[in-house]
């Protein structure tokens, strides 16, 4: 075929030819990747080098493992650490009482921080302490033992032993000085929840899994002591002789079972017998509800103490607090479905009725001790005294029952729980855990600023 004819006149068409080779985009392309990695990564690595917050404190060698794990598992993908000043969860919700900050993460045992934008799950540079060890077993070994609505995958098969125990080290320790003035009160209340109950330590690693629920064994009250006391210092006084907030009704009963069903039943069973199937992996195993004389007259099962514990969790077992998941009436409406499980109302197909309703009513041996020896208007919380050591507050948390001058035996136990004991109990654990922590910065090479090697933990908003 011929060249077409040029117009008489027309200048004829330059020669086309391709003024950018595929060679030449594609090291542009490489010059413009490696330049937003530049900037974006390396960059802030190697220039951001802010100084240890007051919070910092180094992770113990198995924690430095076990956040090793976290990385290597995927972990903060959905629960990320990425540091935001703007998190809207900052005093708002019980469970996270501050914002992590830069300083936080100081050290090479944090270094690169775990960052990531998505929080698929909830942020967990908080959350050590708020949880027990055994606790978090169950929750790697099955998610849905703990919460049967968890999105999150199981990784019983991940695992071994003491890799989980490495794991649930760097969670509990992760938090700086807060987290772990945190869980040295969880461990302290351990001991002492175990003590009252005559329980053994919880199975390690996921050995609960292939074993049979833990059996307390029989342990004498004090004489002329209220059996419950001990668990009653673990709740607000102000509670102890609440009756329900809410009436009897079928709507608000029947509330309540759905509510029981979608979040209670893994740790307390199908049944509401406590024998749900978290219960092999904890110490103490799960209240059970299905008794009727203690949900009529028990010395700490008044409805009030039910939505304490509900509200605020029971430091030292399982039970967490749902104080930022349920809204207040729904709280009361579980508490009130609870005194209606030993009339079967758990059977499928079962509408639970007023009449299926089991009134409490405060035993006299209640009422006798609250008149002599711990009277409600003795209440820590009446009292305007502003604290200003750390691990007093922390007994105050976890011991809110507790008032200054309260003197409580506990069999086995060779001194009496008071606030100052478990204060002082606290802060020996406290101490323990961080100078492990010292100790691995050292062997890790890390330097150590003199005044980041403060032994006594920050006032940290809402940890009260």
């Amino acid at each position: 075929m011929s060249e077409p004819r040029v117009p008489r006149g027309w200048a004829p068409h330059p020669p086309e030819r391709m003024l950018m080779t595929p060679l030449m985009a594609g090291l542009g392309g490489l010059i413009a990747f490696f330049t937003v990695v530049f900037v974006v990564v390396w960059l802030p690595i190697h220039t951001f080098d802010p100084p240890p917050s007051d919070d910092w404190a180094p992770l113990s060698s198995d924690a430095a493992k076990g956040r090793e794990l976290f990385a290597e598992n995927g972990c903060y993908t959905c629960h990320s650490g990425y540091s935001r000043p703007q998190d809207v969860r900052y005093a708002t919700y019980f469970l996270y009482p501050k914002v992590s900050e830069p300083g936080d993460f100081y050290g090479s045992d944090q270094s690169p921080n775990l960052l990531g934008t998505e929080r698929t799950g909830p942020d967990l540079s908080q959350d050590s302490g708020w949880h027990p060890d055994d606790w978090h077993r169950a929750h790697f070994w099955n998610p849905r033992f703990i919460d049967p609505l968890s999105l999150m995958p199981s990784f019983k098969s991940v695992f071994s032993d003491s890799q989980i125990e490495q794991l649930v080290t760097f969670v509990q320790t992760r938090s700086g000085k807060s987290g772990l003035l945190r869980y040295a009160g969880q461990l302290y209340s351990k001991h002492i929840v175990q003590t009252v109950q005559g329980f053994p330590d919880a199975y390690r690693g996921f050995q609960g899994a292939h074993a049979k629920p833990l059996e307390p064994k029989e342990v004498e009250p004090p004489p002329n002591q209220l059996e419950e006391a001990p668990n009653l210092a673990q709740i607000d006084r102000g509670y102890w002789l609440s009756a329900n907030a809410l009436p009897v009704t079928e709507g608000n009963l029947l509330r309540g079972k759905e509510i029981f069903q979608e979040r209670c039943v893994g740790c307390h069973g199908l049944a509401g017998d406590g024998k749900g199937p978290s219960g092999r992996f904890l110490s103490p195993t799960p209240l059970p509800f299905d008794d009727a004389d203690d949900q009529c007259c028990g010395g700490d099962t008044s409805p009030g103490d039910f939505y304490y514990r509900v509200l605020r969790g029971w430091p030292g077992t399982a039970m967490e607090n749902f104080g930022d998941r349920l809204s207040v009436d729904d709280i009361w409406r579980v508490v009130m479905f609870v005194k209606t499980i030993p009339n079967g109302t758990l059977k499928e197909h079962v509408i639970p009725e007023p009449e299926d309703y089991i009134v409490w009513s405060p035993p006299k041996e209640l009422l006798a001790w609250i008149k002599s020896r711990q009277p409600l208007e003795g209440n820590v919380e009446f009292s305007k005294l502003e604290l200003g050591d750390p691990f007093l507050q922390e007994a105050r948390r976890v011991f809110p029952g507790l008032a200054p001058g309260d003197r409580i035996a506990v069999t086995g136990l060779e001194t009496p729980l008071t606030l100052q004991d478990a204060a002082d109990g606290i802060r020996t654990i406290y101490e323990d855990l961080l100078n492990r922590g010292w100790a691995a910065a050292r062997e890790r090479g890390d330097k150590l600023p003199d005044e980041a090697q403060k032994a006594i933990p920050p006032t940290v908003p809402g940890q009260q």
